[in-house]
């Protein structure tokens, strides 16, 4: 049942598809985003993909955060917004099962935060919740940013490897620590890998040390070479953080909660003559799935 104890994002987006189907969904679930910190040590971060799904003869997927696109069919060429959860629901039966799918990305696609994980694993809790058990995987299944949609725990890294998963010590709140994503609103560029083995070395310094030993690890792993993500990276270590790196459209760092204001107020003087409008902060804590 949802109801005014539900978050918001949830009760808006079962209110849009009763606006779209004319009933309410019957399964709604949200996945959250896997941040991958470096390539297999990954958190979850607060924000996510919700779907609501429903049965249907008539099979369709629907966009919040698209709505002009309309409904589209899951089969032929599909929008790239529905290509994950097609997946999810191609591989769920043979045939797929009829059901109408409404999506609702919680954060802009322009971050370059978003792998398509957290959608596919929405997909897969609505349709499990609806239709029951999958007949096998779909192609996201061992992606690491999925698992950890699935597995988070408060407080903890996910450590993956292809057959391994490991949930890492990493409580910020207890070390005063914040994850501070600086979006830039620059178009992204791919996040280069980070060095073989870098995500084994990190697990092992946060069991012996503690969450600030990551800080310089994530600087280790930053590919300088693109001026601006360059600048906004040297500013916030200037202003305070312990260790940040380019990832999408943003920067993530590791900081001090008391230094975030002057981190904010500095990377706004340094960034915005330089960018399209200031650079925006959230701040977040691993979150459980």
């Amino acid at each position: 049942m949802i109801g005014l104890a539900t978050s918001p994002e949830i009760r808006m987006t079962a209110y849009v598809f009763e606006r779209v189907h004319g009933s309410p969904p019957a399964a709604i679930h949200r996945a959250l985003i896997g941040l991958p910190l470096l390539d297999g040590l990954t958190i979850a971060l607060p924000w996510g993909a919700i779907v609501a799904a429903g049965p249907s003869a008539v099979p369709s997927l629907y966009s919040v955060n698209h709505h002009t696109d309309g409904a589209a069919p899951p089969c032929g060429p599909v929008p790239h917004w529905a290509r994950e959860s097609v997946a999810v629901l191609n591989s769920h039966a043979d045939p797929a099962p009829g059901t109408r799918l409404v999506i609702n990305r919680e954060i802009p696609a322009e971050t370059g935060l978003l792998t398509g994980a957290e959608t596919a694993a929405a997909t897969f809790l609505a349709l499990r919740a609806l239709h029951g058990l999958p007949a096998g995987p779909h192609p996201l299944t061992g992606h690491p940013a999925y698992r950890t949609a699935l597995h988070a725990r408060a407080a903890h890294a996910v450590l993956t490897t292809p057959g391994t998963l490991e949930h890492v010590p990493f409580d910020l709140a207890a070390a005063g620590l914040r994850i501070v994503i600086i979006d830039l609103g620059i178009r992204h560029s791919s996040t280069l890998p980070t060095p073989a083995g870098a995500a084994a070395r990190a697990a092992a310094a946060l069991r012996t040390s503690g969450p600030s030993a990551l800080g310089p690890l994530l600087t280790d792993a930053h590919t300088f070479g693109d001026p601006l993500p360059d600048r906004a990276l040297r500013t916030a270590l200037d202003a305070g953080a312990l260790g940040g790196r380019k990832i999408g459209a943003c920067v993530v760092a590791l900081a001090p909660a008391t230094s975030v204001p002057k981190l904010r107020q500095a990377l706004t003087t340094d960034l915005t003559p330089a960018l399209p409008r200031p650079p925006r902060l959230l701040t977040a804590l691993p979150t459980p799935a």
